[in-house]
């Protein structure tokens, strides 16, 4: 089996609403092709309001699309520690949301895996696809841009079949 055989191909999506948003995520993709394997697809970088919480800022989003040898709670586990690098402070978060009884808080990143090769997962871990893509416009543009044919396992539909509901 050649190294290529063993690379899962994954998609990622980065966002922030800090105010070097943009930075950020480019520096999270910089250390992305170093710890977790080669970026082979990066999206533009969407626009959006901030979902599940106030916030004065917006988020910029992006999704990239990583070949790798990691397993997913490897993957999941090398994200964390990027973010935590990038000054993501869960934590904080948590009680930010809990202070404002909101779902979610702002962030400098956030890093979700959408898609890991065909695979799905649900598990107190790790929930693979990424829940509600079909729904959350800020996730589906991105992803829909470099992963727009993949199919989804669990609603067989790919992303711009999804992005097409919302037109």
């Amino acid at each position: 089996m050649s190294s290529d055989e063993k690379r899962i191909s994954t998609v990622l999506l980065l966002g922030s609403d800090d105010a070097s948003a943009a930075e950020i995520i480019d520096n999270a993709i910089a250390i992305i092709s170093r710890s977790v394997g080669d970026v082979v697809t990066i999206s533009e970088r969407y626009h959006s309001e901030a979902y599940g919480f106030n916030s004065d800022r917006g988020f910029i989003n992006r999704a990239v699309e990583v070949l790798t040898e990691l397993d997913a709670y490897e993957l999941l586990r090398r994200i964390n520690l990027i973010e935590a690098l990038l000054g993501r402070d869960r934590e904080y978060e948590a009680r930010v949301r809990a202070e404002r009884g909101e779902r979610y808080a702002s962030r400098p990143i956030d890093i979700d895996i959408v898609f890991y090769g065909d695979l799905s997962f649900d598990d107190s871990r790790l929930t693979i696809p990424y829940h509600y893509l079909d729904e959350r416009l800020y996730a589906l543009r991105p992803v829909a841009e470099i992963a727009g044919s993949r199919q989804h396992p669990a609603l067989e539909l790919t992303p711009r079949q999804m992005l097409d509901k919302h037109k």
